[in-house]
């Protein structure tokens, strides 16, 4: 089966044709970002001169809001330093941190972080930085920001027109009950609790392309057992927090918790996510899964390609317990 990957001829590119082979989908992914710049920007292996450049924060989370999970506390952030030119400045957000300040839980926002790393001088650059597009609060990833108005013009046109391709990747609790790749398309409107839901409608639709792979069944978890621990293999005991799924997303379009509603609405929720999964589980998480991983744009005669694969999940203990880490390390890192 074969994708055909469409970009408009503001890139001037060809077109890509994919074969889909399980996971492989990941791998296009790698291969079409690094033939699409003369150099692919990659947080897992990068001989650009910021490569080691992180910006210390201290955050304070507060589990009030709707979008916390129950480990959220106060405790220092890392945020890497993707890319950087004369045009802009590329980040690796990571979880729990909104895009404003949130000044009913005292909350700094991105902005405000990258701010303050400036007046420490952990980012070289002193001037003036324009966002340009957002990631949800629990969303990790891709952060653009512009280095001029004008950039800031130009890159927002992009975004609206639709010429930045992005990509997220995710995890999720269940297995695909209908369709293991397709489309999310429809309207969305606001719901209960600050959540949003997909409707029939196509006024202005959320669109969505989502590819899947699952993650084995060969897992392992420790279980209570007259008050000792021991590995298991019997599914029936297993945690219901088990990833069985790794979901790629092509968003076509911008809307807020698009990707969340879209995993949601196939049946895929995203393990962790307070709002759209089961809110008891993802109280036992310590992050939603979803992560920016992988942005092209041509700006101002620049190709741009970023791949940010999230290698914090690699080592995570709560899905090292599940032995997907090193498995997902393999699809996204090849």
């Amino acid at each position: 089966m074969s994708l055909l990957l469409k970009t408009k001829p503001y890139f001037s590119m060809p077109n890509y044709f994919i074969l889909l082979c399980h996971i492989g989908i990941l791998t296009t992914v790698r291969c079409f970002l690094q033939s699409a710049a003369p150099t692919l920007i990659s947080s897992h292996s990068r001989s650009q001169k910021n490569e080691d450049c992180r910006i210390t924060l201290l955050t304070k989370f507060s589990s009030s809001s709707s979008e916390s999970n129950n480990h959220e506390q106060e405790q220092i952030q890392n945020i890497r330093v993707l890319y950087e030119s004369e045009q802009l400045l590329a980040i690796d957000k990571p979880p729990h941190i909104p895009y404003h300040d949130d000044l009913s839980n005292d909350h700094k926002g991105i902005l405000s972080c990258v701010r303050h790393a400036q007046l420490n001088h952990e980012i070289n650059y002193q001037g003036r930085l324009y966002g340009v597009h957002r990631l949800d609060r629990v969303t990790s990833g891709i952060l653009l920001f512009a280095k001029s108005s004008n950039v800031a013009r130009d890159l927002s046109e992009s975004f609206k027109q639709k010429y930045v391709l992005k990509y997220y990747v995710a995890l999720s609790t269940q297995k695909p009950k209908k369709k293991k790749q397709g489309w999310v398309k429809g309207d969305m409107v606001p719901s209960r609790r600050k959540s949003w839901k997909l409707t029939d409608s196509y006024k202005n639709p959320a669109i969505t392309r989502f590819y899947t792979a699952g993650l084995g069944s060969n897992y392992t978890t420790k279980k209570r057992d007259d008050g000792q621990e021991r590995l298991v293999d019997d599914p029936t005991t297993l945690s219901s927090n088990i990833p069985k799924t790794m979901i790629l997303f092509r968003p076509h379009t911008g809307k807020t918790h698009q990707l969340r509603v879209a995993s949601k609405s196939v049946g895929l929720p995203i393990l962790g996510d307070p709002i759209y999964s089961n809110s008891h589980e993802a109280k036992e998480m310590t992050r939603t899964y979803l992560h920016a991983l992988g942005l092209y744009v041509t700006l101002n005669g620049e190709n741009i390609a970023i791949y940010n694969p999230p290698t914090s999940w690699f080592h995570s203990e709560e899905l090292m317990m599940y032995g997907c880490g090193q498995h997902m390390e393999q699809v996204l890192l090849g």
